[in-house]
């Protein structure tokens, strides 16, 4: 059970997704590494270095920007076991898609972190 990277999660209008990823990749000194697209949502991603940028419209981004931050792990069964048995609350169960699976969490201080496990970690 390990944590591989962690990340800021940043909520922005579609109209400034560009220019925040500009300044986040030339703040950081790495390039964009990851575009995705959910149209269900109307959420566009963006990941840049220590960041997930997230821009959609006011409505879109209203269901998801109470995450504050995302934590990318080698296993998201174990982590949402060790999770629950210390005083963390699932607030969304796990999630599959094309990238891998996630679930929502509020830790027992009121923290809500998303976790997510990318496809390729549970191949090995």
């Amino acid at each position: 059970m390990q944590i591989l990277k962690h990340a800021f999660r940043q909520y922005v209008t579609l109209d400034s997704l560009e220019s925040t990823i500009d300044f986040y990749s030339r703040l950081q000194g790495v390039p964009c590494e990851r575009r995705l697209s959910f149209a269900e949502t109307g959420i566009e991603v963006a990941v840049v270095g220590a960041f997930i940028l997230l821009g959609g419209t006011e409505e879109a981004l209203a269901t998801v920007q109470h995450v504050q931050a995302t934590f990318i792990v080698d296993s998201l069964d174990e982590f949402s076991m060790w999770l629950e048995k210390n005083g963390a609350q699932v607030t969304a169960e796990p999630r599959h898609s094309p990238v891998g699976r996630n679930l929502t969490v509020r830790h027992a201080d009121g923290f809500i972190a998303e976790y997510f496990q990318p496809a390729d970690a549970a191949q090995g």
